[in-house]
């Protein structure tokens, strides 16, 4: 009877921790989770982007976002970009998701044709989502990128 209740307390306590974590990650910052990634694969040199290039280029409202971070390689030489973005609870959701598929089709379409050595990384980025955050991130390494974003993320 002992090990029965020990083994459900630790099962309790197991299940906590893991809820514990999940909902930390989902009230971190943009800036955290971006700062997070970029740290976590080999990056170009990233630069913030300013809020016009996030309504002109990815044809998102900032008032349709709660909090959002935007990186990309300013030289403009590789693809390479951290975006991550928490939509607010009025704000489409599909709708900035699928923008920000549309502006990765649109930037692979570039890159295969100014330069193809590049298409790679655009291929294997695609808009995920955790909740109300969705990222979308072309890196030198997609599988450590998104081990940096954690569970929960998904197509």
């Amino acid at each position: 009877m002992k090990k029965c209740i020990v083994l459900l307390l630790a099962l309790f306590l197991l299940t906590g921790c893991a809820a514990q974590e999940k909902t930390a990650a989902l009230t971190a910052s943009c800036q955290e989770i971006a700062e997070k990634v970029m740290a976590a694969a080999g990056f170009q040199e990233l630069t913030a982007i300013n809020e016009k290039y996030l309504e002109k280029h990815f044809l998102i409202r900032a008032d349709d976002l709660e909090d959002w971070a935007l990186y990309r390689d300013a030289t403009r030489a590789t693809p390479e970009m951290v975006l991550i973005a928490k939509v607010k609870s009025d704000a489409d959701q599909a709708a900035v998701k699928k923008a920000l598929n549309a502006y990765n089709s649109e930037q692979l379409t570039l890159y295969r044709d100014y330069q193809p050595d590049q298409a790679a990384k655009l291929e294997r980025a695609k808009a995920l989502q955790n909740g109300a955050y969705l990222a979308l991130i072309v890196s030198p390494d997609a599988d450590k990128t998104t081990a940096a974003l954690g569970q929960g993320w998904r197509e």
